[in-house]
């Protein structure tokens, strides 16, 4: 594990396997890099893999929250690229961590050589009645208000609340397993309240067509976060992408099916 210093945060950062850099773009905000272990990690084998947790969250920094914004969330990225001597690099981005991805693949188009966007989605509306409906079918409301009513330094109420949305989050996995996986995580719920703030109304949907990276979507086919209609509309709207909808999977496919997400990113980047 590694610390990089750049502008006034430390980037808490891993890099492991060779070959064609890919930064690893976790979601949340709230969450780290933790969410994709173990599930990710044999991608070492093909990509020099770099995972690593946004300003704010996991064991980065934390610099003035007005920092957290998605641009300088872009940015620190493209710093971390620099400050690690890599070329261009593949983004993989899962869920936030793929909007990140989209914005930074516009602001930064020389440094992208490819995109993953993984259970992703070119809007998000954390106020949507949609949201709202396809959580209470699950059973999530009362868990959803818990959250929220509890205090914004409170981070182990985001623990309790991804406890009880396991069959939302890892529905694939036995409850112990699913545990481990959320025990591992550092959660922050500043952070997440934040980008709950930050991303509100975001919709990136009218510059997909500016995108000229490969581009690569994976989504579960029974994600409650982003139905699978939207991963649809990120293969339509970028030019040239590829779209596998994985059959028996939630929010976090990696996780139900990893050795089906393998394949399927293993196999796209040998063709591009």
């Amino acid at each position: 594990m590694s610390l990089a210093a750049l502008d006034g945060v430390e980037l808490h950062y891993r890099a492991l396997g060779r070959g064609r850099p890919c930064l690893a773009m976790h979601g949340g905000l709230g969450l780290d890099h933790s969410a994709f272990l173990p599930w990710i990690e044999p991608l070492g084998e093909d990509l020099r893999l770099i995972l690593y947790d946004h300003r704010g969250n996991g064991r980065s920094g934390r610099p003035p929250l007005e920092t957290l914004t998605l641009p300088q969330l872009c940015d620190d990225a493209e710093a971390l690229r620099r400050h690690l001597g890599l070329g261009p690099a593949i983004l993989l981005g899962h869920s936030c961590g793929g909007f990140i991805a989209l914005e930074y693949a516009l602001r930064h188009p020389r440094s992208v050589s490819g995109l993953i966007l993984v259970g992703s989605a070119a809007r998000y509306d954390p106020a949507s009645p949609d949201l709202a409906r396809r959580l209470a079918a699950r059973g999530l409301a009362p868990a959803l208000e818990r959250l929220i009513a509890s205090p914004a330094d409170d981070h182990d109420s985001m623990r309790r609340f991804l406890d009880e949305a396991r069959a939302l989050y890892y529905p694939a996995l036995a409850p112990a397993e699913a545990r481990a996986a959320i025990d591992r995580i550092v959660l922050d719920k500043t952070a997440w309240l934040r980008g709950m703030e930050i991303l509100a109304g975001w919709d990136i949907g009218a510059r997909l067509g500016e995108i000229r990276a490969p581009t690569l979507i994976l989504h579960g086919a029974d994600d409650a976060v982003f139905p699978a209609d939207e991963a649809e509309r990120l293969r339509h709207g970028i030019p040239g992408a590829e779209c596998h909808i994985l059959e028996g999977c939630g929010h976090l496919p990696f996780a139900d099916r990893p050795e089906a997400f393998l394949a399927a990113v293993r196999g796209w980047i040998r063709r591009i």
